[in-house]
């Protein structure tokens, strides 16, 4: 039972929370600019200080947090899904092991796609490997970023964008369409084109899970076991494996291609039977407006009002969040 006056998301909140939520990142990233701008003259270094660029991804996390909890208790909603337990299905093993089982698979599926289109941007669009880098030289930014991107993260952003966009996006979308519409903001929130085929796959693959549980747990630890992994590789000894492969494939690119096709295809199929057969059938989701017997015109016609404003305000988002794609990448290639 919900408290009196609390309700829960619906299609248009959902869409109302997201732009929101952009709206926030924004702000963010232009007080960040503004303290760097203000610092550099005596930080000349700070565009690149690691400790500065991890603290942010801290303040960010928090600033989500923020914007979860007080949109929550000014418009009086909850999410439509749950931390751990619901009344469909206990808790068991497969919440803990079948998450971190798809982070595994997924990143060796998507390690060869997300080389070739580091060529692509490295020798197409002339965007130097180094771009985007966070410079992990003290243990403080070492300890920090493993905060931000392994713990606050996962947490805040599953809440956001499959706790409440993807099941609100799924009240009016079968949820194939309303996955790649979550992953399709999920990538570009992060607003950066040097890793679109990592946060795009991540985002679809977390969206299909919480469409399978309607819980955020599993979402989460898919997240974070996948930047867990991720960051991993930014350390040695990983980096010599990395550089080596780099190097076969440039030696190898027939052979490389054909193993690329064959972890996608072995891959994406393991990933089926994980989602498939470890976690059954979709969970319903009720759809908006209730039963169909209990609309009058009026309330038909209030809520078509509705999905259109959500619609409205999801496409802003993503407008938003795609120009600030393109700025970016328009700033890397040139500079």
């Amino acid at each position: 039972m919900l408290r009196s006056g609390v309700k829960k998301f619906d299609y248009c909140a959902s869409c109302t929370f997201y732009l929101g939520a952009i709206v926030v990142t924004l702000v963010c990233q232009a007080l960040v600019s503004f303290v760097a701008v203000a610092l550099s003259s005596s930080y000349p270094d700070i565009s690149t200080n690691g400790d500065f660029l991890t603290a942010f991804m801290m303040f960010i996390q928090a600033a989500n947090a923020a914007f979860i909890l007080l949109f929550c208790k000014v418009n009086k909603t909850r999410f439509d899904c749950s931390l751990a337990k619901n009344s469909d299905k206990k808790l068991d093993c497969r919440d803990f092991i079948l998450p971190i089982a798809a982070a595994i698979v997924l990143l060796f599926t998507m390690y060869l796609p997300t080389m070739w289109y580091g060529f692509f941007t490295q020798y197409v669009l002339h965007i130097s490997p180094s771009v985007g880098s966070i410079d992990l030289t003290t243990s403080s930014s070492v300890v920090m970023i493993v905060i931000a991107s392994v713990f606050m993260a996962p947490v805040f952003e599953e809440s956001i964008y499959r706790g409440v966009l993807f099941n609100g996006l799924k009240k009016n979308y079968a949820p194939i369409k309303a996955a790649v519409l979550c992953a399709l903001a999920f990538m570009l929130m992060h607003m950066s084109p040097i890793q679109v085929v990592f946060q795009f796959s991540l985002g679809a693959l977390a969206a299909l899970i919480m469409s399978k549980t309607n819980r955020l747990l599993p979402c989460v630890l898919l997240h974070a076991t996948a930047n867990a992994a991720a960051l991993a590789i930014q350390f040695d000894p990983l980096v010599g494996v990395v550089n080596g492969c780099i190097n076969w494939l440039v030696k190898s690119p027939v052979a490389a291609l054909f193993i690329t096709l064959a972890l996608l295809v072995g891959g994406g199929a393991l990933l089926f039977v994980i989602l498939r057969f470890g976690y059954g059938k979709t969970v319903q989701t009720e759809a908006i407006g209730g039963e169909s017997e209990n609309l009058t015109p009026e309330k038909i016609a209030a809520a078509d009002a509705r999905k259109k404003d959500g619609k409205t305000r999801f496409f802003i988002a993503i407008a938003i969040s795609g120009v600030m794609f393109v700025i970016n990448l328009i700033t890397m290639i040139v500079g």
